[in-house]
């Protein structure tokens, strides 16, 4: 399991100020038009000498519960009591991201925290945590018959572009001697071209079984993928993948869908 945590401390590189940086630099030159059709309308509109700003405003409200807390020391000298009660309290704060706009209602500036908004719906960027399984049908070596496989991984971006995962693979294949079975793990960097493009491969260690599950053999290999976003939501994406395995004495692949967070 510790190759678990260099994945969620990737997941930790890229977050927070550094994504709302991104996403500000994302948005402009964009039309506002496309910003509220995102985000919804400004909570406030106004002209400025340098345009019109526009503010998005969230407003948190923040409460804590009465408390009370005390203590009885009796001693030959007497008699020690302590009691003490504090009352609730609430308290608000507001989240709040500046949008400057041209003449024309281009967006000329953003300032502010904007990853709890987020980046334009077709822009190349994503952050923090990656999560994602597929299914598919696998071919496993030289057996005839293919037969359902599929994987999973999780890890966390390292860029807007670039992510670090581990995940675990298993294809199966069948023939006349039996079923078959290959398992990889690996641990890989992930790029994306574009918003839905994007490939993956690295060094894995790989598990595989022959015709009738006999003779295993364990040796070190490389596994790559490459996906396709069909549908792409928010973090949510259903994507077109290819995973391939290769060895010194063992290949196989899966073709399927994919259901992921990133």
């Amino acid at each position: 399991m510790r190759w678990l945590l260099p994945l969620f401390l990737a997941s930790a590189c890229y977050s927070g100020q550094k994504v709302s940086t991104d996403i500000n630099k994302e948005w402009r030159g964009r039309k506002l038009s496309q910003l509220q059709a995102e985000w919804g309308q400004a909570s406030t509109s106004e002209a400025s000498t340098e345009g019109k700003v526009h503010r998005w405003t969230i407003t948190h409200h923040h409460f804590s519960l009465p408390s009370a807390q005390g203590s009885l020391r009796i001693s030959p000298e007497g008699v020690d009591l302590y009691a003490e009660a504090r009352g609730g309290r609430s308290s608000t704060s507001k989240t709040e991201v500046v949008a400057l706009t041209s003449a024309e209602e281009l967006i000329l500036d953003m300032k502010g925290p904007s990853l709890r908004w987020g980046a334009p719906s077709d822009a190349n960027l994503r952050s923090g945590l990656l999560l994602g399984f597929h299914a598919g049908m696998g071919r496993l070596d030289d057996t005839s018959t293919p037969l359902p496989s599929g994987g999973l991984y999780i890890g966390g971006m390292l860029g807007p572009r670039v992510g670090l995962v581990g995940s675990f693979s298993l294809t199966s294949g069948k023939d006349e001697a039996g079923g078959a079975m290959g398992m990889a793990w690996a641990l890989a960097p992930t790029y994306w071209f574009d918003s839905r493009f994007s490939v993956r491969g690295g060094p894995a260690m790989i598990l595989a079984f022959d015709p009738g599950f006999e003779d295993p053999g364990l040796e070190a290999g490389v596994d790559a993928t490459a996906s396709y976003a069909l549908v792409r939501s928010g973090s949510f994406v259903l994507d077109l993948r290819l995973d391939a395995t290769a060895g010194p004495n063992t290949q196989f692949g899966t073709l399927g869908v994919g259901v992921n967070l990133n």
